[in-house]
């Protein structure tokens, strides 16, 4: 049995059915960020989760069903933190600077998370637009305020985001240190035409460190 991750720390003071349903989830994170989801299988989620598998077909209907539900709470959880961290900042480029260097930061406070985020991307494609959403708000942001000089369109989506993966594919692999959001932001607000002494002094301003916390969940009746 694995130990209890946030999802079953979020569903500690809940019901046994909810507390059996975040077991799964943790269990499913844990398969997902080690093994990719197309190799993780429902008996292995439930023989991690030290539950049957008939119990898990109470709460999910297949993989496809745990597995989305995972991804979307994942990518819940870290946008919903990058918007309590950004809000007042009204600078696009404090703001794109902040939102890479903070989704990375958060990814990478719970590595398990991270990994399976980075695997969820690739396989929920219907995740893309709860990611990038804010994103392509905020370049679009820049635009209207004359910092960005660049023409906002899915392929610099595309690259915009492809960096940020990079950029959390290589802490995640220890192949690059803490400095890693910095380092990817400075080189996304040059490629948006930020002057360099400018884009160099938003990437690398100090920030405040934080943690993955997932979002309450409501008491059960």
């Amino acid at each position: 049995m694995i130990n209890r991750g946030l999802f079953g720390g979020g569903a500690a003071h809940l019901g046994k059915s909810a507390r059996t349903r975040a077991r799964l989830m943790d269990a499913a994170v844990r398969l997902f960020a080690r093994d990719g989801f197309e190799a993780a299988s429902v008996n292995e989620i439930a023989r991690l989760a030290d539950v049957a598998n008939g119990t898990f077909y109470v709460h999910f209907r297949d993989k496809d069903a745990i597995g989305s539900e995972v991804a979307l709470a994942i990518a819940r959880n870290v946008t919903r933190q990058l918007d309590e961290a950004m809000a007042g900042v009204d600078d696009a480029v404090d703001r794109t600077s902040m939102a890479t260097r903070r989704f990375i930061d958060l990814a990478c406070s719970e590595p398990d998370w991270g990994h399976a985020l980075l695997r969820a991307l690739w396989t929920f494609r219907g995740l893309r637009e709860s990611v990038v959403g804010p994103l392509r708000s905020d370049l679009q942001r820049g635009v209207d305020q004359g910092v960005f000089d660049v023409e906002i369109d899915d392929m610099l989506i595309d690259t915009f985001a492809s960096m940020v993966m990079g950029g959390l594919f290589a802490r995640l692999a220890g192949d690059s240190g803490a400095d890693a959001g910095a380092r990817v932001a400075e080189l996304q607000l040059r490629m948006l035409g930020v002057p360099a002494e400018r884009a160099r002094a938003a990437a690398w301003r100090t920030l405040e460190p934080v943690a993955l916390r997932l979002a309450p969940l409501p008491p059960t009746g």
